[in-house]
């Protein structure tokens, strides 16, 4: 059934492929610099390779947005995202995934009565407009630090093409490679909890884990997107906005490249993290905004006089518009799916005010008077405890959703074989799983009692009063391992 289930994620991971690599390659291919063939080709390599090599990418942002808890949810959110990227792909209007994504989980809160963390959603549409701005910054600085160069050096016009072409295939693969790790989170990470699949043994020789054969089938299902529909936005990208030379198109290329390395590189992040300077956040990061802002920045140093402003239109629309369908068809299919198909989209939650929830609350320095409209009473919706709790004077937004977590109903049993099998045991050190085999066994009710049972063993100490900016990051390391224990341990009620 889970490979049913699957087929919706393999669709996105096509349309995926129809549409973002016209982002990397098409302005080369465009301006006859590659081939389609062999540009489909170094795209399907490199991406394939980022999957499998950093395939979780910054998708922690988006899993805070909304995290669905059901394979029916996933197949239905995975499934109204590709069906507003083919419907805009169609019209060869180059769009982004990561849009169209958020679209489709906020569709799901809606009908689940959860709630959207507008924190998150501020990240991740800020970064959009941050990456298209930048993009077209470093794209003009470029501009202007590299065509001097080339016009200076007096090559000949062959050497300056075979040079060129070279070029363009080394960033062309940097790109595609970024594009992997980043998105393919984006195509299967929704059934990163209930992947089917085993660690394989390849003649003895090496292991490839179960998220890496998940990884590995959602490229495979990019790279037949590549080859049978990308050409169409390639144009769109590479000549109908703006008609770049071979120069502009490398130039293009290496800025959307940068930008993509840098809101997606871990190492980097780290790096910064250690060196005590401001750090880039991880986020899924639109490769199809900064795209479009390389080859807008590009315009503009030139005079903007041959930008199509009237293509650059239909472009921003389909950004305005592509969050908007794809929540309106993830609402539509959620409902179908759900009493039509009689399919479950979303697991029962309950959120209780009993003395023990209520005593925990009060150990976090909440005002408990506040909870006397509450108090003994359980409730089913997110939404609806919120309002119930925002009539209350005094309390925040961000006070509220404290709450909410800490009154959570989440039922656990600790079986450490079930990291084993689903493989998430390679997401935790071997300090943290030896500290884990103390709980084997052991049931809670509510997450902060397993954080709490884990709280003072090796390898799952938190900052309590974070300062620094590495103190935070280590805080939201252990909260995303954690997380995968809340999955892997879940027990669901009997039906």
């Amino acid at each position: 059934m889970i490979f049913i289930y699957l087929l919706s994620g393999l669709f996105l991971g096509w349309s995926l492929g129809a549409n973002d690599t016209g982002n990397i390659f098409g302005a080369a291919v465009e301006t006859r610099m590659l081939k389609f063939k062999r540009a489909a080709l170094i795209a399907s390599i490199f991406i394939t390779l980022g999957a499998l090599l950093e395939g979780s990418g910054p998708s922690g942002t988006l899993g805070r947005l909304g995290s669905v808890d059901a394979l029916g949810g996933a197949f239905t959110v995975a499934l109204a995202a590709a069906i507003t990227i083919t419907v805009i792909v169609r019209i060869g209007i180059p769009v982004s995934t990561s849009q169209t994504i958020v679209g489709a989980i906020i569709g799901w809160n809606f009908f689940s009565g959860r709630l959207t963390d507008f924190g998150s959603l501020l990240t991740i549409a800020s970064s959009w407009v941050v990456a298209f701005v930048l993009s077209g910054a470093i794209a003009a600085l470029l501009f202007y630090l590299i065509r001097p160069v080339i016009n200076k050096s007096h090559m000949h016009l062959l050497e300056q093409d075979v040079w060129i072409r070279h070029a363009l295939i080394g960033v062309g693969a940097f790109g595609a490679y970024s594009l992997g790790a980043n998105n393919i989170a984006n195509v299967v990470g929704v059934f990163v909890p209930v992947s089917p699949f085993q660690d394989l043994s390849v003649g003895g020789l090496f292991v490839i884990g179960g998220l890496q054969q998940l990884y590995l089938l959602g490229s495979l299902s990019i790279v037949v997107g590549i080859y049978t529909y990308s050409h169409k936005v390639m144009r769109t990208v590479g000549k109908d906005l703006f008609h770049l030379s071979p120069i502009t198109a490398l130039i293009a290329l290496m800025a959307e490249a940068i930008v993509l390395f840098l809101f997606a590189s871990r190492g980097l992040y780290n790096l910064l993290l250690n060196l005590g300077l401001p750090t880039i956040p991880l986020v899924p990061v639109s490769s199809t905004q900064v795209i479009v802002g390389a080859v807008v920045g590009i315009g503009l140093v030139k005079g903007g006089k041959n930008i199509r402003y009237n293509i650059l239109g239909r472009i921003s629309l389909a950004w305005l518009a592509a969050p908007l369908i794809a929540f309106c068809i993830s609402y539509v299919a959620l409902f179908v799916i759900q009493n039509v198909f009689e399919q479950t989209v979303q697991q029962e939650t309950r959120y209780i005010f009993d003395r023990v929830s209520i005593t925990h609350i009060a150990k976090q320095d909440f005002d408990t008077a506040i909870l006397s409209t509450v108090n003994g009473r359980s409730y089913d919706s997110e939404r609806e405890l919120y309002r119930e709790l925002s009539h209350q004077e005094g309390i925040s937004r961000q006070e509220i959703m404290a709450i909410l977590k800490l009154a959570e109903v989440h039922n656990m049993k600790v079986q450490n074989a079930l990291l084993l099998t689903s493989g998430m045991y390679k997401r935790l050190s071997p300090e943290q799983l030896t500290s884990l085999q103390d709980l084997e066994g052991n049931s809670y009710r509510h997450k902060w009692q397993l954080q709490q049972a884990l709280s003072g063993k090796p390898g799952w100490r938190r900052h309590d009063r974070p300062e620094t900016e590495a103190q935070k990051n280590h805080n939201r390391i252990i909260d995303s391992q954690l997380d995968i224990l809340y999955r892997s341990f879940r027990v669901l009620p009997e039906r």
